[in-house]
């Protein structure tokens, strides 16, 4: 099957959830023996000296300087290799479906997150911002294109049914439980306890509430520190936070490959998913968290969106309150304190993710959905679902 995977988001010009589930999903089909192409953006970002290393092996990833140009190149390449199935990941690529019909079997879309709410997020707009209101009637506009729509949640399944999506299959996100493995006889570098947070900065990943807790965990461990990797428009904040609290206790690393991500689970005792409510948007199938989980650390998490999906309070890591510091802090030192606790729920966490969130079985359900489509479009190919 000859696929094409369409996002603004991939390695190493972006980093969250939608970069890695593509990266994933492309090693993944190829893997399997299917055509995988990505059609991707630079972000405007001079291009990176490592750029082939983050292409998954027998994909071929097409890198355009910026969205514009993965606009003018999409109709051109979807004619020329008339791929069975044209794959979009999130709202903003999704816009480029109207200029590959006619070089497509079947239109499937990955609805990752609600995008106006998102942007409201971030931007800081009110539900009657001109902006905010065109966005939601962009969604409406641009979600009755696919033939089949894939929700990485139930909240994204119950977004997408509000918006008049009616062809919605729920899968959740996976990640290799093979890669992210650690071996618990190898000590951890370090002395003190390490928190990691993998975090984009942004409003709805609550970083701040994570910083704030540190105040109690250093007065309660003392050789306590925190790690919070990625970027964006909260940098600024966190750094202030970093100084007030001591930029000995926590370092904020900035963007991070894969395989340096890897360490960092490998080298931390807990990981915090500190994520909250912002402008309706919440937290998805977190694919941090589930990579965490795969690391056989223990997660601390708040108890919203699709986190309830992931982790029971107390087996696959410990749930707290949106927006509470006290609550983070607390979890925390009950962790760092008590290894026979976090290693059971280290233990807990990778064997769900191995049963439950792994790539083969979601790979399988993705192949699935692709037939489906191209069933809806009387297209048949030579891959057999079964």
């Amino acid at each position: 099957m000859r696929v094409l995977l369409v996002t603004s988001m991939f390695p190493p010009y972006a980093g969250g959830g939608v970069s890695s589930h593509v990266r994933d999903l492309a090693t993944s089909l190829a893997k399997e023996g299917h055509e995988v192409s990505v059609l991707t953006s630079r972000r405007r970002k001079a291009p990176a000296p490592d750029e082939s290393r983050h292409v998954p092996a027998g994909v071929q990833v097409i890198y355009c300087e910026d969205f514009r140009r993965m606009a003018m190149r999409i109709g051109a390449l979807t004619r020329e290799v008339q791929f069975d199935v044209v794959h979009f990941h999130a709202f903003n690529s999704l816009a480029l479906a109207a200029l590959c019909v006619g070089g497509a079997g079947a239109i499937v879309f990955t609805l990752h997150s609600d995008s106006a709410n998102y942007l409201a997020s971030v931007r800081g707009w009110t539900s009657h911002h001109p902006a905010y209101r065109a966005f939601l009637l962009y969604e409406r506009f641009v979600a009755r294109i696919p033939d089949v729509t894939i929700a990485v949640s139930n909240r994204m399944a119950e977004y997408g049914r509000g918006i008049g999506i009616t062809g919605i299959v729920r899968i959740p996100n996976a990640v290799d439980a093979n890669y992210w493995a650690t071996d618990p006889s190898v000590p951890r570098n370090g002395s003190g306890p390490m928190l990691l947070v993998p975090r984009m900065h942004v409003p709805k990943n609550g970083i701040e509430y994570a910083a704030d807790a540190m105040r109690q965990i250093v007065e309660s461990t003392h050789d306590a520190t925190m790690l919070i990797t990625g970027d964006g428009p909260l940098r600024s904040v966190l750094e202030r936070k970093a100084r007030e609290i001591g930029s000995d206790r926590i370092r904020l690393v900035g963007l991070v490959s894969q395989e340096e991500m890897r360490e960092l689970y490998r080298s931390a005792d807990v990981v915090v998913i500190p994520s909250v409510t912002t402008s309706g948007t919440q937290e998805n199938t977190s694919i941090s968290a589930l990579e965490a989980m795969a690391s056989g650390k223990p997660v601390i998490a708040t108890g919203i969106g699709g986190l309830l999906e992931v982790i029971h309070d107390g087996e696959e890591g410990i749930l707290v309150p949106e927006r509470d510091a006290d609550a983070i802090a607390a979890a925390a030192i009950r962790l760092v304190t008590d290894r026979k606790l976090a290693e059971s729920i280290g233990r807990q966490g990778r064997a769900r993710v191995v049963k439950e969130f792994s790539l083969s079985g979601w790979t399988k359900r993705v192949l699935d959905v692709y037939a489906s489509a191209l069933a809806l479009r009387g297209r048949t190919t030579a891959f057999d679902p079964a």
